[in-house]
């Protein structure tokens, strides 16, 4: 009996890997190959400046990866990131390899070439099948998989499936161009792994819904439909924006927005190569994104990874967010102004939104509020995040509207690298509140907590704790346990965290806990 208890502890504690295949869109990785518990992964060559792999493993005993540098005869130098943790990396030739006991993402750079992104999720509960009562399977619909020709089947599913409460759209591996899709209440997009939905680039294959002053024409790719309830979206395919492609085009989409809609769930799809802001809940209520993996080039301005906009109890857990701007943030915005034109509702307040476990690389801003502040936003935490890289670590910018922006955490955050001058502004903490010129007028800043955060660089200029007026200032804005450089002391003065331009603030402290 102790046996046989025995070994089914190790079978139990032996973590299990699946590799997500390839879509044929995607090339394989020109740089990097890579082994995970001796099971090869496929890698897709992406950007200019990092390639990705995508995978499942159980959470149990530790499992080695090896990471192969093909172009390398050697590994010299390398940056395995989130830092903060140890999994016991060591160089065999041209191999990096370390060891990881739960699901995680990883941004890896080898002799500073080109960075590799591993992408590692839960193994998938509840997998549907793929025919069956309330299984509205695309192929059926005549859906093509081939890549080579738009397809409407997947909307001919949706709408089958929007008939019977319940349902399941379920998207077969295969690669699927796809004009604009909307999903309606108690409806689920299933995409399998293998399966990647993909953006033509072309205008003429989708309606157009707004202008962005500046820039160009867009779409909202994937959406719900407003007033919706109950709306999923999940798996472990792909939704491919083809930003590149369509900004060369002179146009954008914005790729999955849950509009004025609740009860909104998200869970594992991959969402790449974004025109726009990428994932942009917009007027929606009692949202969750999990495992929500974006991964944008740095290449394309404006390409957000997400943004809750003028949203409520909306909540980000386990995400990674690559973007050439900001990763993660919050916005409201004035109505019936380029963008917001197909808002459905009357503007809206941001309240109670929770970004928990969230890796970022950016140009700009990892964790942000604004630059709208036009309906007041509230009550917003950013807890337990990564900045791989950024322009600016985390932040409040009040640069449009006259609300305000209070009751904002930033709670154990671990900044590992800055770089750039995004917008005039290069370090790790800037609150601050400017006035546009354009009469949409100034607000607040108040009671911001920044706590149990490791700033490993303070960035190339000063940080701001800036107001506008004496009327408008930033005000209660509390450090605790603020780690600056490799110190194993919390900051005491703003000095020691390069905090000294505080014009127009008040109520600044500190309550060191450690």
């Amino acid at each position: 009996m102790r046996f046989l208890s025995f070994f089914a502890l190790l079978s139990t504690a032996a973590a299990a890997v699946v590799n997500y295949p390839r879509a044929s869109f995607y090339p394989e990785s020109e740089e990097f190959s890579l082994t995970v518990g001796g099971k090869k992964i496929d890698t897709i060559n992406f950007a200019n400046n990092y390639d990705y792999a995508h995978l499942a493993m159980d959470a149990g005993s530790p499992v080695e990866f090896r990471l192969k540098a093909k172009t390398q005869k050697s590994i010299t130098s390398y940056i395995l990131s989130p830092r903060g943790q140890n999994f016991g990396a060591k160089i065999s030739g041209n191999e990096l390899v370390f060891s990881a006991s739960k699901p995680q993402y990883f941004i890896i750079l080898i002799n500073k070439v080109k960075e590799m992104v591993i992408l590692v999720d839960p193994i998938e509960k509840d997998v549907p099948k793929d025919k069956g009562d309330g299984i509205f399977n695309v192929l059926d619909y005549k859906a093509d998989k081939s890549g080579k020709a738009i397809t409407k089947g997947i909307q001919d599913a949706a709408d089958a499936a929007a008939k019977k409460p319940g349902s399941i759209v379920y998207v077969p591996a295969g690669s699927y161009l796809m004009g604009n899709l909307l999903l309606k209440s108690f409806t689920s997009l299933y995409l399998a792994p293998g399966a990647a939905l993909r953006f033509t680039g072309n205008r003429n294959d989708y309606k157009t819904l707004f202008t962005k002053a500046g820039l160009f024409d867009g779409t909202w790719w994937i959406q719900t439909e407003p007033a919706s309830d109950g709306v999923k979206i999940y798996g472990r395919g792909t939704i491919d924006g083809n930003g590149k492609y369509t900004r060369s085009q002179k146009y954008m989409a914005s790729l999955v927005v849950p509009v004025g809609t609740k009860n909104f769930k998200y869970d594992g799809v991959l969402v790449r190569d974004g025109s726009f802001w990428a994932v942009t809940p917009i007027q929606a209520k009692d949202v969750e994104f999990t495992n929500l993996k974006i991964l944008n080039r740095h290449d394309v301005t404006q390409d957000d990874g997400i943004d809750v906009v003028e949203s409520q109890r909306v909540t980000v857990k386990r995400s990674i967010a690559i973007a050439n701007d900001d990763s993660y943030s919050c916005k409201t915005w004035e109505p019936n102004l380029d963008t917001t034109k197909p808002y459905p509702f009357k503007p809206q307040v941001v309240k109670d939104i929770v970004f928990d476990d969230c890796m970022s690389w950016t140009e700009c801003y990892s964790f942000k509020i604004g630059q709208g502040v036009v309906e007041d936003q509230s009550n917003v935490l950013f807890k337990n995040g990564v900045v791989y890289n950024a322009g600016v670590g985390m932040g409040v910018h009040h640069l449009y509207g006259g609300k305000t922006a209070s009751n904002i955490t930033f709670d154990t955050i671990d900044v590992e690298n800055l770089h750039g001058n995004s917008g005039g502004i290069a370090t790790w903490l800037a609150l601050h509140i400017k006035d546009n010129g354009n009469n949409r007028g100034v607000g607040p800043i108040k009671d911001v907590t920044v706590k149990n955060i490791r700033a490993r660089v303070k960035g190339t200029r000063e940080g701001l704790i800036q107001g506008w007026s004496e009327k408008y200032k930033v005000s209660g804005v509390t450090f605790s346990n603020v780690y600056m450089g490799d110190s194993k002391k919390p900051a005491t003065t703003l000095k020691e965290m390069n905090m000294v331009n505080t014009t127009f603030s008040e109520g600044i402290k500190f309550a060191n806990t450690n």
